[in-house]
């Protein structure tokens, strides 16, 4: 393989972004041999370490995603010489002509737990979802529950679809600093403020906890809740209206080094979401020996194991039962502790890498 153009647009993002980062220095490392053109808002991407190695070339390309503009830019922009193209997300280049592997992080925006979707929302993405599987050689994805869920909406071409499950997203730094005590100042979530992350039922749980178990933790709320196309509008404002004003509080984005503070300040992870197609916090907190909690719902299960505490997303009492029983059974406690580390060995961002370097060689 001589050339390998990437999508790079979304690095900046959470989900993706966050794979992006991780697994683009080692398949560049890895790819020494190989010329790396990234498609990328070049002002941003400079102070990368990895896109300024020589056999990495960049090549600015600004187009918002889900657009027309995209498909043009993308098409005008990706060079006639590359052997292979890499979208990390299933917004392809329909009227590319080369050889091409999608990444499908998850079928969301066609799921029935999407509760902003539209006629024309889902006939746009049940298009591209359905381009990206016909016209990719290969098509990764990051959970059997994934694949499961393309089973069940009908789409084709599933043979082409390959598991590789992202690493560990804190390898190399996990701090065991927590014991079976109550270590923590807040009850936390992380992830953005959209409706199927179940944010109102961990709001009315948390208020429970207050109430009936007497818990004076605040709650955190660690994650971009403004500027989404689909988001809870007025959410924030609506808490600060309320009596829990004083004890929720939202952090809106913030940078890696002051998420691991907050994992290392925890008493508990809280993820309650309706649907996930990986869920990277869990692994998160596992690091930094935070217990987790979380919904016995989508790929959550499957990415957990034994290392977390199951709710019913659906039952705000189940919710705050569970967070109150990590709050106060230190043998609970340190047993989830325990089973998160063992469950990160599973986890590797350079196994991941690997075996999409080897895809990539199998194509060419």
């Amino acid at each position: 393989m001589k050339s390998l153009t990437i999508d790079t647009r979304m690095l900046f993002l959470s989900g993706i972004g966050t794979c992006l980062k991780n697994l683009l220095p080692e398949i560049i490392l890895s790819l020494s041999d190989c010329k790396i053109i990234l498609l990328c808002d070049i002002e941003k991407i400079k102070g990368y370490e990895w896109a300024e190695r020589e056999n990495v070339k960049l090549i600015n390309c600004s187009s918002d995603i889900y657009t027309l503009s995209e498909q043009l830019e993308l098409l005008r922009k990706i060079p006639r010489d590359t052997d292979l193209f890499w979208s990390p997300h299933f917004n392809i280049p329909l009227f590319y002509k080369g050889l091409q592997v999608t990444t499908i992080h998850d079928i969301f925006h066609i799921s029935e737990e999407n509760a902003d979707k539209t006629f024309f929302k889902n006939v746009y993405a049940r298009t591209m979802l359905k381009a990206a599987l016909s016209k990719s050689r290969i098509v990764f994805t990051d959970s059997q529950f994934t694949l499961s869920e393309m089973k069940k909406y009908n789409l084709s071409h599933l043979e082409k679809v390959k598991i590789i499950y992202y690493g560990s997203p804190l390898e190399g730094k996990r701090i065991q600093n927590k014991t079976e005590e109550q270590n923590g100042k807040h009850i936390l979530f992380v992830g953005n403020v959209k409706p199927h992350k179940n944010i109102r039922r961990l709001v009315a749980a948390y208020k429970i906890l207050r109430e009936k178990y007497g818990v004076s933790l605040p709650l955190l709320i660690a994650g971009e809740y403004k500027n989404f196309r689909t988001g809870i509008p007025g959410f924030e404002e609506e808490i600060n209206k309320s009596t829990l004003r004083k004890s929720i509080k939202f952090t809106g984005k913030i940078s890696d080094d002051e998420l691991y503070e907050l994992y290392r300040e925890a008493s508990v992870l809280v993820l309650p979401s309706l649907y996930e197609g990986f869920g990277l916090p869990p692994l998160e907190a596992m690091s930094f020996g935070c217990p987790v909690v979380v919904s016995k719902a989508a790929s959550l299960p499957e990415v957990c194991g034994e290392a977390a505490l199951y709710i019913d997303p659906l039952n705000i009492e189940d919710i705050a039962d569970k967070i109150n029983q990590v709050l106060t059974d230190g043998l609970l406690r340190k047993a989830l502790i325990n089973k998160g580390f063992a469950r990160l060995k599973k986890y590797s961002w350079k196994k991941a890498a690997d075996e999409y370097i080897q895809q990539f060689r199998s194509i060419i």
